[in-house]
């Protein structure tokens, strides 16, 4: 009996979407506003479309994961695995990703507004159009990264790495 309870908390068609998505990796457009999910292993989960405002997410495996045009505004992603995502069109403004690892992560078109990427990995990541106005990418590995079309404007590049950038006029 205490198995078919425990089946039922974390079954797909579960309306927490907290627990569908520690399931299945599943949570297409889910509201997770909130949630709190550090050090939880999400490697290639589909969370695009997903409400992950304010979420905390340190420390997590987000791993080949997908979430595009999820809005992420204002998230703690502190020493996240972001390496390969796909954070395409995803709004990240104000979010704390600083240690994150955003190895070859396509940013392409992402609003970074006002993020926190102090000593974050953006080697070979693609951050074509993306919106770093205002961005802290302090000390951040940014070498081999693709800027092109990205707002710089205002955006603090102190002790960042950037051998072989794409993009960048300086």
């Amino acid at each position: 009996m205490a198995s078919l309870g425990f089946a039922s908390t974390v079954s797909a068609g579960n309306s927490d979407p907290v627990q569908r998505l520690l399931a299945t990796k599943q949570c297409r457009g889910c509201n997770l506003n909130g949630a709190f999910l550090a050090n939880t292993n999400l490697a290639g989960a589909d969370l695009r479309g997903a409400k992950l405002q304010g979420a905390n997410l340190s420390q997590a495996n987000l791993k080949n994961a997908n979430l595009a045009s999820a809005d992420l505004g204002s998230a703690y992603l502190w020493q996240a695995d972001l390496s390969n995502a796909n954070l395409s069109y995803t709004a990240l403004g104000s979010a704390n990703l600083s240690n994150a690892d955003l190895q070859r992560a396509n940013l392409s078109h992402t609003n970074l507004s006002n993020a926190y990427l102090w000593k974050a990995n953006l080697s070979g990541a693609t951050l074509t159009n993306a919106n770093l106005a205002n961005a802290n990418l302090s000390s951040a590995n940014l070498s081999r990264a693709n800027l092109s079309g990205a707002n710089l404007q205002d955006t603090y590049l102190w002790g960042a790495a950037l051998d072989g950038v794409i993009g960048l006029d300086r």
